[in-house]
């Protein structure tokens, strides 16, 4: 059976409430809705159709689409992505493709102010909307002083899907005069203030909008799509008080319960219910940063992941507190402002996210394997500090369970990658699991380094291909830092993990046993050593060529020009990079002795750079060009054949696969092995030669690599024992509480710098223009 449902004429659109939580319902929106919101915005943006906007915002979500319909209601364009405004690869879009204006909720202006989004002084940017929620009204001056000094304007806007999408805009030249308020009606509409029982003060009313924007109505069945316009007027829920002198309008308060958090309206009598429902009594409270609930006599997480299921919101936004009793007022009723003040005692670490493994949770591991005194909700691997030699264990930790993480995890907050963990949780899985290609790539190589060294088998070319793999994570975790100093400081902190280890334990060789050289020692042996190979002295050459790589990636980057070119382009950067160092590799600029050719930096940069190029190549096109390259700039490197393909094989694998099956196994070896590369490397000239005089050389083999795990564990733990350490001294001589400092928007000049996140391949789409002229 069918049903034939009738629809009205004038209805064109209908999209969900803002409101995730409460009885179901779609804002019904006619064509006369659409047109007129969308000229309204156009005309108070002055937009014209030389703008160009971006997909900052979903398309599902009334204010993302009412950026697409206000260009294209002057025959402006715009620039199609899923990039987040954190991405690199998005304010690559921003500039390649001239977009004049970029919109944000406020927490996509807490991600660019925690990122520092260098590209915000875009030559082409002329404004930015925020709308979505409340933002604090000192960021909303820290950004209007940041576009006065990169020549942008800052909008900040008012709005609900009920009204299609915009109800007022605050003028640029009354922010700093006026950042708390919501500003003046949008062009064809009006503003009353009705008295309300919740107000507080005869000059506070809540806000009742009038205008042609304002829906048809509500469709909460199939025949309500036959309806026709049923309002002339919206009760917005929120109390506003009205400054005459400035023409301007400030939300004070709320008539109703609910909060808007990241663009999404959340009912706290409905989260309240919903929790009962589940035998979990709680009360709710909050504001616009975050909500807080209360539950008595339950277990907080459960209540936590049951509100962030229902709402949507990730759980780094929600502070669930357990309590014997629920607070009440003397009338005996829930005592909602003290359910808002007992945030402070919710830890950001327990709202965040629910358990990765047993009790262990997501902010555990980054904390322990990051070292990081406090973990957020919404802070990412990358934006903590992790880098290529910490991925490895982390992916791991994180997998226990779950079987694949998700597509670029690094780049999630805490928050929102442990909903996404505890939705993929799939206990006692059997078969096979998807690993990261480089995770795999590093074990293989160092397997086969040792089994040459070894002379068990001969898979010669490990090392170099693993340079080529320090090349992509560098692409991954070093080369997207912007400030200045921030990118040195990682090239130095990466370099440093290598360095001190390996001159501490040549150091050590050379007490007990002698000769090595001071070069060897001071990592500059691949330069200062004599032709021939003997005493030990070249064997640290990969370490050497990789310590100077990322110092020189790092120096290099720092210099302003050279940034911008690689902003500007990343793929091409790497690839113009690499010419010049193929010149050397092919010889036909030659200095010094040849014999060691294949060991110095200057001869092996392309294999790093190379790598670079793989991380960064996302089309189809440009994965077909390096593997191309590859195919023809490996062979007669080394004059070995064998040698030669397993590189190319390599290559070729890191180019056209991001992750490779691994048995479940084997996932754990694997990832052990990979992850005390490094220390195997270091340890195995030693290890190897007497194990090998004393046992058949298959146990000797196995033993050695077992050795440097056993090593790298032990090392791990000092590190982070040493680590904690120097925290906890931190802590007594300087005692800050994070969530009570104010944080004012950062320079985007220099200062410190978390590092930003760089994209995997394929965890974006190709950027599409739509109108106008592309």
């Amino acid at each position: 059976h069918r049903e034939v449902v009738d629809i009205h004429p004038d209805l064109a659109l209908m999209l969900g409430t803002s409101g995730s939580t409460g009885t179901p319902k779609l804002v019904r929106l006619s064509h006369t809705n659409i047109r007129a919101n969308a000229t309204a915005i156009a005309g108070y943006l002055a937009l014209t159709p030389d703008d160009r906007a971006i997909t900052s915002l979903p398309l599902h979500y009334c204010y993302g689409l009412s950026v697409l319909e206000a260009h294209m209601a002057v025959g402006a364009s715009i620039v199609v992505t899923d990039t987040s405004v954190v991405d690199p690869c998005f304010w690559s879009l921003v500039r390649q493709h001239g977009v004049t204006n970029i919109a944000g909720v406020p927490h996509s202006f807490e991600l660019m102010e925690r990122s520092s989004a260098v590209a915000l002084d875009a030559p082409s940017l002329r404004l930015l909307t925020q709308a979505g929620g409340r933002m604090d009204p000192e960021r909303v001056r820290d950004w209007a002083a940041a576009g006065r000094r990169h020549g942008w304007e800052l909008f900040v806007m008012y709005g609900q899907t009920e009204a299609t999408a915009r109800m007022a805009y605050l003028p640029p030249s009354l922010v700093d005069s006026h950042p708390h308020a919501i500003g003046r009606p949008v062009p064809g509409g009006s503003i009353e203030l009705r008295p309300h029982p919740g107000s507080t003060s005869a000059d506070v009313g809540e806000i009742v909008y009038r205008g042609p924007n304002v829906m048809m109505g509500y469709a909460e069945g199939p025949a309500d799509l036959a309806r026709g316009a049923e309002l002339d007027a919206l009760h917005t829920g929120d109390l506003a008080r009205y400054d005459a002198d400035a023409d301007v309008y400030e939300i004070v308060g709320r008539a109703n319960r609910f909060v808007k958090l990241f663009g999404v309206r959340v009912d706290m009598d409905r989260v309240e219910a919903m929790l009962a429902e589940h035998g979990i009594g709680a009360a709710c409270g909050g504001d616009d940063t975050r909500l807080v609930i209360a539950v008595a006599g339950s277990n907080p997480e459960l209540a936590a992941h049951i509100v962030s299921e229902g709402t949507g919101i990730p759980r780094s936004s929600t502070s669930v507190v357990g309590c014997e009793t629920l607070p009440r007022l003397a009338n005996g009723k829930i005592d909602h402002a003290a359910v808002s003040a007992m945030a402070p005692a919710a830890t950001a670490s327990a709202a965040a996210a629910g358990p990765v493994t047993g009790s262990v949770t997501v902010e555990d591991v980054f904390s322990e394997v990051l070292g990081c005194e406090r973990v957020l909700g919404t802070d990412t691997f990358v934006s903590l500090g992790g880098d290529s030699l910490s991925y490895i264990e982390t992916s791991m930790r994180l997998e226990a369970g779950v079987g694949r993480l998700p597509e670029a995890w690094h780049l999630m907050q805490v928050g929102d990658l442990s909903l996404a963990l505890a939705a993929a949780r799939r206990p006692g899985m059997r078969g096979v699991r998807r690993v990261d290609t480089t995770v795999v790539m590093r074990a293989l190589s160092m397997c086969a380094v040792v089994a040459t060294h070894m002379r068990l088998q001969r898979f010669p070319g490990g090392a170099h291909l693993l340079l080529a793999v320090a090349g992509y994570n560098a692409a991954r975790f070093l080369i997207p830092i912007e400030r200045t100093r921030a990118r040195l400081s990682g090239a130095v902190r990466t370099a440093a993990r290598v360095a001190v280890p390996t001159s501490a334990w040549i150091g050590l060789n050379m007490a007990i046993a002698g000769g090595y050289s001071l070069g060897t020692l001071l990592l500059v042996n691949n330069y200062t050593g004599s032709s021939w190979r003997r005493d030990g002295r070249w064997q640290y050459w990969f370490l050497e060529v990789f310590v100077q790589l990322v110092l020189l990636t790092g120096i290099v980057l720092c210099v302003p020009a050279v940034r911008w070119l690689e902003w500007r382009a990343p793929w091409a950067f790497a690839m113009g990079l690499l010419a010049p160092l193929l010149v050397l590799r092919f010889g036909w600029l030659q200095w010094g002795d040849p014999y060691n050719f294949v060991y110095r930096t200057h001869t092996v940069a392309w294999f790093f750079v190379l790598g670079w190029a793989i991380a960064q190549s996302i089309r189809h096109w440009q994965r077909i060009v390096v593997t191309a390259v590859a195919v023809v700039v490996v062979p007669g490197f080394f004059d070995r054949p064998q040698r030669e393909w397993f590189i190319i094989a390599g290559l070729a694998v890191l180019v056209w696969m991001p992750t490779v099956p691994v048995p479940s196994v084997l996932v754990r070896p694997v990832a052990a092995l990979a992850a005390a590369s490094m220390w195997i490397y270091l340890v195995h000239y030693q290890v190897w030669p007497p194990l090998d005089r004393a046992m058949p050389r298959e146990v000797a083999y196995v033993l050695t690599l077992l050795t440097g795990v056993t090593v790298w564990a032990f090392a791990t733990a000092v590190e982070r024992r040493i680590g904690r350490t120097i925290t906890a001294r931190r802590s007594t001589t300087r005692r800050v509480d994070l969530d009570t400092q104010p944080r004012p928007l950062r320079s985007w000049g220099g200062g410190q710098h978390r590092p930003q996140p760089v994209p995997r391949r394929g965890s974006h789409q190709e950027p599409v223009t739509v109108g106008g002229r592309r």
